[in-house]
């Protein structure tokens, strides 16, 4: 019996809800479904998928961690989002990179494809496309990896 679906909600620090917010909805046509303010900080539930929503909290005096490199980032490193389908990877690639918070460079790993985002409190997240019908096991390995240059 399997018990859970999916990630109900990430949680996380802004420096500044507005422009979180601004951000996944420009990018990621993401919708606010609770934007609060109570004792003190700000906390909003950013749906960026019909099953994701992204939780972030503006807490006074608290700003989020300064940029670090992978695996240095603390008990949360990242978050990867699923896209719905090929043309919608695209279409978030190209967003992402309209909107500079990203490069573009997207890596085949066999099973997927993922390319990265940078959100506007300089936490580093991933866009991944999971191909149909290859199995997970196909990739793992980093030197089967390739780097695409898709358009």
């Amino acid at each position: 019996m399997k018990l859970l679906n999916d990630i109900h909600h990430l949680t996380f620090l802004t420096a500044d809800m507005d422009r979180l917010i601004a951000f996944y909805e420009r990018v990621f046509g993401a919708g606010v479904t609770v934007d609060l303010e109570e004792e003190g900080l700000r906390h909003a539930f950013i749906e960026v998928g019909p099953h994701t929503v992204l939780h972030p909290f503006q807490v006074p005096g608290v700003q989020p961690p300064p940029p670090q490199p992978m695996f240095q980032r603390g008990r949360l490193d990242h978050f990867a989002l699923n896209a719905a389908s090929e043309e919608a990877f695209r279409e978030l690639r190209q967003r992402v990179m309209a909107e500079g918070a990203g490069d573009g460079v997207v890596t085949d790993m066999g099973s997927l494809r993922i390319f990265s985002f940078t959100d506007p409190d300089e936490g580093r997240h991933e866009v991944v496309w999971i191909k149909p019908g290859v199995p997970v096991e196909a990739g793992l390995r980093r030197a089967d990896w390739t780097t695409l240059g898709i358009d």
